[in-house]
């Protein structure tokens, strides 16, 4: 009895290991990332951990805001770099082997990046601990000759193969680092149509080469230094990404920039795998990137983000929290107060007319003593909550250095100009150069292909003459050609003023209380996208 009593227990004790050792087996299994699994188990032989931020555009601050690209209701949480840093420090101590990337635009588009010419920016960059960025157009709005001091005053590179300076490299094109035993190298490309998408017009030493042939050079030149990956830190855009990693093999990752994507998965290309972490310091990226027999095996794409203050870094921080006071102290007057919410939407700034386009075009045309004005709607970037508006919320929808500037053309290059301005319709992340308008209206035809779509310009109710002159207000920005504008490059200049966000200021202050609503100066017709 005894003996079948120490059996039985004997067996208990066996069947209850058994169950024991299944359960664990199935909770690594459950909540252990599976790869990470095969990688204990060494199915893999290592892991790179690769953290990717992107068009962050001085968002140093953290900032929950309405009205985001598709609708005036959605909160947007803006964590600030020093969020991101406390996310990036999180995922770094759980992965012995790990990068920080970033794809470009990082230091113009808030008050505070405009404090000094991006001195936080570049105060907060050097503290999160990146191994190398590549230089996004916008990086270039405070000038050529800036860009190049930010480069001198960071600790980690600015990566641009087909940036060139004289003719002669502006920016290093690729850097290697090496790993636990694993080579990476890492090049970056910057969008050609930079010059036409920034304020360095002055800069005639400046061009962007075609990225195709310059991205084939280094691929080649990388694999005979023999890494074991290469990763492609880009600011093209994602859809010129893929038609590149189709004409440039080799490429295991591309951390895409510029159009504000948020990739949820990762895209795969033949042997690439292509991603994007979104914009605004809204997401940190994660590539999780597998290694067997010294080549890469896998890349698995996580998105994170947090409400958590707790885990901002304080030390970067402080530094935001410094040139947001700062920010907050240059822009605390009171202009005025809408009653209405303000909208500054991507999507809708781009696409058709809105009520904060109205209103700044109106602005424009009244201070440039105009006819008409035409603004990009690239230019605008974020909405305005109905309330008190101060300097400072003026600010963060007009961020760029751009002046209003007052022309005088023949009516026949308004039209060339608007019709421009309907290329890319109806993409929003690609249309900056889609028209807002005042003291005119316009309709076009959705239907048609580009080039083809603008079916009427009225005046007054009445058609524009095409031969008769026309005071236009409008920016530097498409003055000396932005957005590839060549309609004003002859035009005769009236006159150059202030800022369009001091201009706008101005107007609102004048006003005191504002209620502006949409008023059909932009009708589509057959619209065929939506």
């Amino acid at each position: 009895m005894k003996e079948r009593i120490t059996k039985r227990s004997y067996t208990n004790v066996v069947v209850l290991a058994i169950l024991l050792l299944g359960g664990i087996t199935y909770l690594t299994i459950r909540f252990a990332p599976l790869d990470d699994w095969r990688l204990a188990a060494g199915l893999y032989d290592n892991k790179l951990a690769v953290i990717s931020t992107a068009d962050i555009h001085g968002n140093i601050v953290y900032n929950e805001v309405n009205g985001g690209y598709y609708s005036l209701d959605e909160v947007n949480v803006e964590m600030g770099m020093p969020l991101m840093k406390g996310l990036a420090d999180e995922i770094r101590a759980s992965n012995k082997n790990s990068l920080l990337l970033d794809s470009g635009d990082m230091f113009h588009g808030t008050n505070e990046a405009n404090v000094e010419e991006a001195k936080g920016i570049v105060e907060v960059a050097n503290k999160m601990g990146y191994d190398a960025m590549v230089a996004g157009n916008h990086d270039f709005d405070f000038g050529f000759t800036r860009l190049r001091e930010i480069q001198s005053e960071l600790n980690y590179p600015i990566l641009s193969g087909n940036t060139l300076y004289k003719g002669e490299a502006a920016f290093p094109s690729y850097i290697i680092k090496e790993m636990d035993g694993i080579k990476i190298g890492i090049f970056g490309l910057t969008v050609p149509e930079s010059m036409s998408n920034m304020n360095v017009f002055g800069e005639t030493n400046v061009a962007f080469i075609d990225p195709v042939p310059v991205a084939r050079k280094i691929v080649e030149e990388l694999q005979g230094k023999d890494v074991n990956a290469i990763i492609f830190i880009s600011h093209l855009g994602d859809d010129r990404d893929k038609e590149l990693v189709q004409q440039v093999p080799g490429i295991d990752l591309v951390l895409c920039g510029h159009h504000h994507w948020l990739y949820k998965k990762a895209e795969k290309i033949e042997h690439t795998y292509l991603v994007e972490a979104g914009s605004y310091s809204t997401h940190v990226g994660l590539a999780e990137m597998y290694f067997k027999n010294g080549k890469m095996s896998k890349v698995k794409w996580s998105i994170h983000q947090t409400k958590d203050r707790s885990k901002a870094d304080q030390a970067v921080e402080a530094i935001a929290d410094k040139y947001h006071a700062i920010a907050l102290e240059l822009g605390k007057k009171i202009v005025g107060t809408s009653e209405v919410d303000l909208d500054g939407m991507r999507t809708h700034v781009r696409t058709q007319e809105t009520n904060l386009a109205d209103l700044v075009t109106d602005a424009m045309r009244e201070e440039g003593k105009a006819d008409l004005a035409l603004l990009n709607g690239g230019g605008i970037r974020e909405s305005i909550a109905k309330g008190n508006i101060s300097l400072y919320d003026v600010g963060k929808p007009l961020p760029f250095v751009n002046s209003l500037m007052t022309v005088e053309v023949k009516g026949e290059k308004v039209y060339a100009a608007i019709e421009r301005g309907l290329r890319a319709w109806p993409y929003g992340s690609s249309n900056g150069g889609f028209l807002q308008v005042s003291g005119i209206s316009y309709a076009f035809d959705g239907s048609k292909p580009a080039g083809k779509r603008l079916v009427s310009v009225t005046m007054n109710g009445q058609p524009l003459e095409k031969d008769k002159l026309y005071k236009v207000a409008t920016n530097d920005y498409l003055v000396t050609g932005g957005d590839e504008f060549d309609e004003f490059k002859d035009a005769k200049r009236l006159s150059k003023g202030a800022l369009l966000r001091d201009v706008l200021g101005n107007y609102i202050a004048s006003k005191g209380t504002i209620s502006p609503k949409t008023e059909e100066r932009i009708k589509v017709i057959n619209q065929r996208y939506k």
